[in-house]
């Protein structure tokens, strides 16, 4: 395998400086915010997913704080981290050095995994842990050593307390082992124990659910398997999602190195096509039940567009080299436009229809809440409320300075009925009413008195972005009937 190549780290290291200088300059988002409030509940598990996405945060938010920066880091370190694996799969793959220099280059102008290598989901920690997957399993054929059974348990255990369709990498390793004829390594009492370490690693997640009559099982069930009544389209709207996400160049060499990797003969190849498969045909097929959102098959991407890339640059045939050309350039002047629009956000877009409404204007908003929780002389105990809870995660992740209570005032279980254990009745509470997400306070709530408490307008270049009314519900009692 050739030596790395010092051009490798400039690469990293350039696409990973854009990310930091980036991270500091637009508000969290619904998942990064509710995910950095793991750390600050800490627990054995959470309703969502796995807790290690929120165990990763924990040292970040205890040693140094919070702030957008800091939140993002954890993410920006772990895509190092799978850029230089991707770039080791490549070289064992290709047995050169430029090809995997293009392959990481492509990686790293995918829009979705650029996303995931800024802002830390679970999805960011399972594309670490797939390579190194790979190269376990692999060496595992070649020299069936006791530490490779070890460190293949770890690493499930691993994948296990980081989402829970990490489960789906499992029946493609079984096959991959008996496709190879590799019955001792099955039934191997080193498979076993690693199993048992597996198990082991994930039982703060069976415990979770054993104390919460196995609520996030449930919850995951019913997220997956939910209404067919959409059908078709739900798949459709899914495909043509990871189509814009992951760059429509892109999602064309990731496909085209799919289908190209069904005739090879490296293991590497072998495991990815199982686990790419896999991955794609599960999440294909519950999208006819609930949309599939963008990210859930990441992997797939992870592992094909730099397989398509390499495929395409060995290509005799002139224009699929073009072809591979022009669309990492156009993929990646489209990633700096995005940076740069995120950072400066020059763009006026209409009234209430900017890409900016649900990461823009948090920490103004609590800063008026506040000022009104102060303002209010009454005795009773107050809190915030929000209608949904993809404001409440903002909501609550930006509250943290000022420590007031939050309620989520909804009717669908989550994680949020776990953390808000006091009751609402007997409470003065401050809704927070946007231009999209309210309620009208008065007329479907039970208060001693109803009182507005100011509003304000959140712009970008002269355009409206939101509007956030403060409405007072003195003496919340319950819904009216």
């Amino acid at each position: 395998m050739p030596k790395t190549d010092l051009r490798i780290w400039i690469l990293i290291g350039g696409f990973s400086l854009v990310r930091l200088i980036v991270a500091p300059f637009f508000g969290l988002g619904v998942d990064e915010a509710h995910y950095v409030l793991y750390a600050e509940y800490l627990d054995w598990s959470y309703l969502d997913h796995p807790p290690l996405v929120g165990w990763l945060h924990t040292p970040f938010y205890y040693i140094f704080g919070a702030n957008e920066f800091l939140a993002r880091l954890p993410a920006v370190l772990l895509f190092v981290g799978t850029s230089w694996c991707c770039y080791r799969f490549m070289l064992r793959v290709t047995q050169s050095a430029r090809l995997s220099l293009w392959a990481v280059f492509a990686l790293n102008g995918s829009f979705m995994l650029n996303a995931l290598g800024l802002m830390l989901l679970p999805d960011s920690i399972l594309l670490l842990l797939v390579f190194p997957l790979i190269f376990t399993a692999r060496r595992l054929v070649n020299e069936k050593k006791p530490l490779d059974f070890l460190w293949l348990g770890v690493l499930l255990g691993l994948m296990g307390l980081a989402k829970y369709t990490a489960i789906l990498l499992v029946p493609p390793l079984l096959v991959f082992f008996a496709l190879k004829k590799r019955y001792d390594i099955l039934f191997s009492p080193y498979m076993f124990l690693a199993a048992v370490i597996a198990l082991l690693m994930i039982t703060p997640v069976v415990y979770w659910n054993a104390v919460h009559d196995f609520a996030s099982f449930k919850y995951q069930g019913a997220h997956v398997f939910g209404s067919l009544t959409k059908g078709l389209e739900n798949f459709f709207v899914s495909l043509a999602a990871q189509f814009g996400a992951y760059s429509p160049f892109l999602f064309v060499v990731a496909v085209y190195g799919f289908f190209q990797a069904l005739k090879a003969r490296e293991d590497e190849l072998r495991l990815a096509v199982l686990f790419g498969a896999t991955i794609m045909i599960f999440f294909l097929a519950t999208s006819v039940t609930e949309k599939t959102l963008p990210h859930w098959p990441s992997i797939f991407y992870l592992l094909f567009i730099p397989v398509g890339t390499a495929y395409l640059l060995r290509s005799p045939e002139k224009w699929k080299r073009n072809f591979l050309y022009i669309g990492a350039g156009v993929s990646l002047l489209v990633l700096l436009l995005i940076y740069a629009e995120l950072a400066g956000k020059f763009v006026p877009f209409p009234d209430y229809r900017s890409p900016f409404r649900d990461i823009y204007g948090y920490p103004e908003i609590l800063a008026r809440a506040d000022e009104a929780v102060k303002q209010n002389p009454s005795p009773r105990p107050k809190a915030l409320v929000v209608m949904n809870w993809t404001m409440g995660s903002r909501v609550m992740y930006y509250n943290l300075p000022y420590g007031h209570d939050v309620f989520v005032f909804d009717f669908r279980p989550d994680q949020f009925d776990i953390w808000q254990t006091k009751s609402m009745t007997g409470y003065d509470l401050l809704f927070l009413n946007t231009h999209f997400d309210r309620l009208d306070v008065g007329r479907f709530l039970r208060c001693d008195s109803v009182a507005d408490a100011g509003q304000m307008n959140l712009e970008i270049n002269g355009k409206k972005v939101n509007r956030v009314e403060y409405i007072w519900c003195g003496n919340y009692q319950g819904i009216k009937k």
